[in-house]
This record gives structure tokens, sequence and C-alpha cells, in this order.
């Protein structure tokens, strides 16, 4: 049987299965009954933007877009540096997010235009089924009224439900000038953010019907208290590093709190306390999970420290009537004496500098809860002391990291927690230049299967047999850094190098420093897979000019004189010395 000959329900099931995006680039015009399948039968599309070439986004928002208008549930928009200014070409060809009336869900990232990104939230305003929306890293530059502004534009959303703020504008958000009030807001996240407990009191008194809450970091001054009481919100998620006494006077304003997820610094309660805090302030508390940063006496033995800790949470409240265990982590050579005490099983998403050599836990048997199954974000580097092959890292496992931040090579005991890298997406490494480097490098790239994004960290020299490794799944490669002085700029053979690479001829997104402007035509003519360069040249003579007008832009009128008008070259808003070209 041909594939052609599959019933038509067949084919919706498998329509079923993919991003709208991958659909049509597959199935469009691939004879008139599929596309009448795709255009008239198929029922809902998620369109997914954040991973692809300008050719393909040309072909999609040109030929498709308006056809399927009323049948896309959801959208993900996005200005990073897989798809540089992906938003405003959106924008600018006409589409405006009121024309998707079916529109479910709106997810946009990197957005570093206030104009643009309120624009588009004001458009959504008569979008009836827009339940969810994610503004992620949109960090722009505006007056403190923007923001606000665009909050209560958030807020003014009809039907809206879930709503997540990650690094929206700048860490410290103020909500106490929100003024719109939502009856239909559930669940909020406002992450890498810190709030005010007169934030908090503002925000529920214009979010009536909020009962989950995600707020990184929860701030407040000695004698600063909660206005209101909060009784919708039953679930709680936040970093917290003030005194006791203001922990105490926000659990005293939710009394129907049942899920609390706490982070802390500067708190060092021990058991006793802890127990005494839950029972008088949170009695309805169903689930309770704590990692506590703490820092002992240097004056008293530590291990003595950690053995009352430990020993205060042994009580049958946290054993018999809750089964909450809890395990310390510590290492005795750490100059500041830093410890972290947290249930079990472990419930945070990150876990860094995971350095400890020794633990102790209340559970009954200290073989359970070594899977860290939550975390996703690992950074681990290799402890200078001479018993750091005792870690208990070692006695670690973590199933399902996405993100790994590391340096090598590494011990060899390390890959028993790393045994599984079948969802890691994403590794920073930092390389020293030695046999064992390449061999465990190449290793990790084999067993990463689904790998697609490798940064290198401190590369002032980078060593060229990184080049003559291999790796199928990778497609992005980050060789710049955060600041200008550390950045390695690639000459004219190590871009050859990198040319006639594995990894550089399936490259498809680069971030890479060069010394000859010339090197930006070499890289993109003849790496074929690439849809997305940003680079910073050496030569640039722009970034020392006070004119902000591309028009004026020695740099990007070069590039625009070398390169097709369908290349869509600009200059980084945020890192000005950076050119970023998405290849069409």
């Amino acid at each position: 049987m041909k594939f052609e000959d599959l019933a038509n329900e067949l084919f919706l099931d498998i329509f079923e299965l993919l991003d709208g995006v991958d659909l049509l680039h597959a199935f469009h015009n691939l004879n008139y009954r599929v596309n009448r399948l795709l255009l008239i039968h198929f029922r809902f599309y998620h369109l997914d933007f954040r991973s692809l070439s300008k050719n393909r986004f040309d072909i999609i928002t040109e030929n498709y877009l308006r056809l399927i208008s009323d049948k896309i549930l959801s959208i993900h928009l996005s200005n990073d540096d897989d798809t540089p200014d992906l938003p405003y070409l959106f924008v600018s060809r006409g589409y405006t997010l009121n024309k998707f009336i079916n529109l479910q869900s709106l997810s946009l990232y990197y957005i570093d235009c206030f104009d643009i990104l309120n624009e588009i939230i004001v458009q959504c305003n008569h979008l009836t089924y827009l339940t969810d929306l994610k503004l992620i890293k949109c960090y722009f530059n505006s007056e403190e009224n923007d923001f606000h502004c665009l909050i209560n534009n958030i807020w003014n959303l009809p039907k809206l439900r879930k709503c997540l703020l990650d690094q929206i504008n700048s860490r410290k958000i103020r909500l106490n000038e929100l003024s719109m009030m939502s009856s239909s807001i559930e669940e909020l996240s406002l992450e890498r953010m810190i709030c005010s407990l007169k934030d908090l009191s503002n925000l529920f008194e214009h979010s009536p019907c909020l009962g989950r809450l995600t707020v990184n970091n929860i701030s407040c001054s000695k004698f600063e208290q909660l206005e209101i009481v909060i009784r919708s919100l039953t679930s709680l998620k936040t970093f917290f590093d003030s005194s006791i006494d203001s922990m105490i006077s926000l659990f005293k304003k939710l009394p129907n709190l049942s899920h609390l997820t706490l982070e802390t610094v500067k708190i060092n309660c021990n058991g006793c306390q802890w127990k005494q805090i839950l029972v008088n302030y949170l009695g309805n508390l169903k689930v309770f999970r704590l990692k506590m940063n703490l820092n002992f006496s240097p004056h008293r033995n530590i291990e003595k420290q950690v053995n009352e800790l430990i020993d205060s949470f042994r009580s049958s409240f946290w054993i018999e009537e809750h089964q909450w265990f809890v395990r310390c982590d510590w290492n005795p050579f750490n100059i500041t004496n830093h410890a972290i005490l947290y249930t079990l099983p472990y419930r945070f998403d990150k876990c860094f500098n995971f350095d400890s050599i020794f633990t102790k836990s209340t559970s009954p048997n200290d073989k359970h809860y070594w899977s860290y199954d939550r975390v996703q974000t690992l950074s681990y580097e290799n402890s200078e002391n001479d018993l750091s092959k005792d870690s208990i890292l070692f006695s670690a496992r973590f199933p399902n990291l996405h993100h790994l931040k590391m340096s090598f090579p590494f011990q060899l005991d390390f890959n028993s927690c790393i045994s599984s890298l079948n969802r890691l997406i994403s590794l920073n490494a930092t390389l020293r230049h030695t046999d064992s480097t390449f061999i465990q490098s190449q290793d990790l790239f084999y067993r990463s299967i689904h790998l697609y994004s490798f940064r290198l960290s401190y590369i002032k020299h980078i060593p060229m047999e990184l080049f003559r490794m291999k790796s199928r799944s990778i497609h992005r490669l980050d060789f710049l850094t955060k600041f200008k002085s550390n950045i390695r700029y690639f000459n004219n053979e190590e871009c050859l190098t990198l040319i006639n690479s594995f990894l550089g001829r399936q490259c498809q997104v680069l971030l890479i420093g060069i010394e000859n402007r010339t090197s930006i035509i070499d890289l993109i003519n003849q790496l074929f897979n690439l849809r997305s360069l940003i680079c910073q040249c050496k030569d640039d003579k722009s970034i020392h000019s006070k004119s902000s007008s591309s028009s004026n832009d020695e740099l990007i009128q070069w590039l625009s004189n070398n390169f097709p008008s369908t290349y869509f070259i600009s200059r980084d808003i945020k890192r000005t010395s950076f050119i970023r070209i998405w290849i069409g």
C-alpha cells in the first residue's frame, strides 16, 4: 500500500501528532486531496515558530496562515537567537492576534520592545477562548508606567486562567499599582522576579480567584505586613530570603493553603520550630516541600550541629503523621560552612554546585530517594578537594536532565549520576586541554541523543580537537560569552576549520566572535544548514558610534550590500555589539 492510499481518517490522526509548522512544511501541496485535508477537514493547529528558517517562516505566513487562522489553537513567537526579529516580521505582515478567533494559548519569548509586546496583548482582548498566556524573558527598557499599562492589559483579558511572567521588564516588579480586576485568573507564575508583600496584597485584591501562585522571590522589610487575608490561595511556590517573623506574618494570612513549596536563605529553623510554624499558621497544609540553605556556626563542630538539626526532624509529627523525611548535605571543607536541608524526595527543578561530601537523613532507608527526578538543570564543577571522590553526588541519579553545566575532564564516577541523558537538550561546557577531555566529551555527545545546543564557556583558547568531535543531534553552537573582554575571535583559518568540521556542517544556529567581517560571508555561504548567525566582529566600527539608526550603521550596511534582501539583518538592542542575521 502506498502512503497516498491511506484513509482520510488515518491522515488526520497522523496530522494531530505533528506541530503545525512541521505539518504544513511536510504535507502541503503533496497533492490536491492532502491539501483539502489540511485546509478544510483538519480541525486545529498548534504553531510553534521558535525553531525554523526564515524561508519556512515566509512560506507559512505568506501562503497558509490566513487560510487556517480560525483553526489555530496555540502560537509560540520568539525573538531569541534561533529566530531573530521574528515577532516584528509577524506583526509587520499584518497579522493581528484578534484574527485567530479560536486561539487558546499564546507564548511570547524574548520580545524586547514594549510597543510590540503591548500591541499583541491588546489585540488579544477580544479572544474569548484565550486561557493561557506566557511571557518569557521579554526584557524591555521602558518607563515604569509602560509596565503598569502592560500588566493591566493582561489582567483585562476576559478568559485568562493561567499566566506565566518570566523575567519581564525587571526583576523588581511593582504590582501595587495594578488597577484592573480579573475574575478569571486562577494560576499565576512570576519567575525570576521579586515581589513585596504590598505587591501581593494588591495582586490578590484584583485577582479574587487566584488559587495557585509561583513567585520567584518574596522580599519584605522588617515591619512589612500582608494587608489582607488571602482565602483563595491553596498552592504557593516561592523563594524567601527575609526573616522568620516576616515569613510567619505571611503564613498567618493564608488560611486555606494546602500545598507549599519553599526555598529559604537566612532562615535556620530546626524541626521543632518548623512544626510550630506549620501547626499554628498552616493548619490545612497537606503537601510541604522545603529547601533550606544553611550556614553553620564556624565555632562549633559541624557534624554535631548537623546531628542536632536532623534529630529535630525525627518526631512523630514528621515521621509518622506526615512522613515528611528530610536530608542534609554538607561539605566540611566549604569555607562558608554552607549546607542544604530539604524534604524528600527533592522537588526542585534546579541543582547548582552540588559539591557536598557528607549527608544524613531521617529516611528509614538511606538507599531511598536518590533519584532526583524533578531536577532539569544541574551545574557541576569538579572539586579541588582530594575527598571529592567521596561526594554524595555520585550516589544521586538525575534521569530527567534538560540542561547541564559542567567542566571537562570530570571524575568518572560522575557518569553514574547521568547514566540517562535522553532528555538533555543543552550543554554548557568548560574544556581543559587534555586527552580525557575530548574522550569524555565525545562519549557524552554519543549518549545525548537529543542534545541540541552546545555552548563553550571561557574560550580564550579553543582547542582544534573540538572540531573533530561528532554529534548528529547538535544543531546550535555558541562560542560567545556575556563579557566582551572574554570573547574569542575566530580568524579566517579557524572559521574554515569550523566550516569543514562535522559540527559545523550540520550547524543551524551559530553564535561566534570573528576577527574579519569577510568570514561572515564564508560562514553563511558554506554552512549549508545555517539559518541564524549571531556574531560579534572585531572590526565593527559602529559599536562606538552614538547613532542608533541602521541607516548609519556601517557594518549593517556592508552586510546588506553583500546578502539578498530576504535576509533579516539587525543589531541586537541589548547586546549592541552583536549582529543578528536570520538567513532567508
